[in-house]
């Protein structure tokens, strides 16, 4: 445990490079196995559970994307290896833009991977229909949208992993995972996004519903000298399902960034 009372684990050489990685609502640090696994022969990955999910226990605060931004950046000061490479997935994602927006000094790098910084009216109302119903029927209102965050094929071939995103989601405290929803329900982050001068790469499954590559190519647009890559056969749970993929684009990205001098130039 840290400072910030969040549930950490920590592998790879520590005079490596730092590599924090930010789960999905719902999900936990353990649905970064396949990436910790390949970062660790580099770089000092850290993974942890956010408030209220995995082995963390429910926060202090109001559970806000801003709060959330300051429990990592504590995370980070109680590492003290500034700056690090942050990788956020989807509601992680968006911790990690406020994160790279309220505390540049903390972030050398940045990973977006099927994440949005803002959303039509219609999603918002969809959205927040979500928390009503979790907050009104418990964690089994969230089952039925949970397929729709796995590719067709990847259902098909992979029935496990929706079993496993299944027993982690009804584990769930529902009011946190409610607040979650009705966070990102409010998010809105693309009038501030020119404000991240850090390297960035977006990552996007081509048949990702959640957060389309649209919701990425707005975030490209944006954001200073990101590069973008969509993943084909892959939807919102990028990192599960094509997670060679997935590292193939982490890895090389990371070094890249690590070649520059200076850490705050563009990709």
């Amino acid at each position: 445990m840290t400072s910030s009372n969040l549930n950490i684990v920590k592998g790879g050489p520590a005079e490596g490079s730092t590599v924090v990685l930010i789960h999905a609502v719902g999900l936990d640090l353990t649905y970064w196995d396949h990436q910790i696994e390949a970062l660790t022969a580099r770089h000092h990955v850290v993974a942890l559970d956010l408030p209220g999910h995995g082995r963390s226990a429910r926060a202090p605060h109001s559970g806000s994307i801003v709060d959330l931004a300051r429990d990592v950046a504590m995370v980070i000061d109680d590492l003290g290896a500034l700056p690090v490479h942050v990788v956020g997935h989807s509601f992680g994602g968006m911790v990690a833009q406020e994160l790279a927006i309220s505390y540049p000094n903390r972030v050398r790098s940045l990973t977006l991977a099927a994440t949005a910084a803002s959303f039509s009216d219609e999603a918002r109302d969809y959205l927040r229909s979500h928390s009503s119903a979790v907050c009104a029927q418990g964690m089994s209102a969230a089952l039925p949208s949970l397929p729709l965050s796995l590719a067709d094929r990847t259902a098909q071939r992979r029935p496990d992993l929706l079993e496993r995103l299944t027993r982690t989601i009804l584990a769930m405290d529902p009011d946190v995972y409610a607040a979650a929803w009705t966070e990102i329900a409010g998010f809105e982050a693309s009038d501030r996004l020119s404000g991240i001068r850090c390297p960035s790469l977006l990552l996007v499954g081509d048949e990702d519903r959640n957060t389309p590559p649209h919701a990425s190519a707005l975030l490209a647009q944006d954001i200073a000298g990101a590069a973008m890559v969509v993943i084909d056969g892959a939807s919102h749970m990028l990192p599960m399902e094509a997670p060679e993929r997935f590292n193939e684009e982490l890895t090389s990205f990371l070094q890249v960034v690590e070649t520059r001098t200076t850490p705050n130039l563009t990709y």
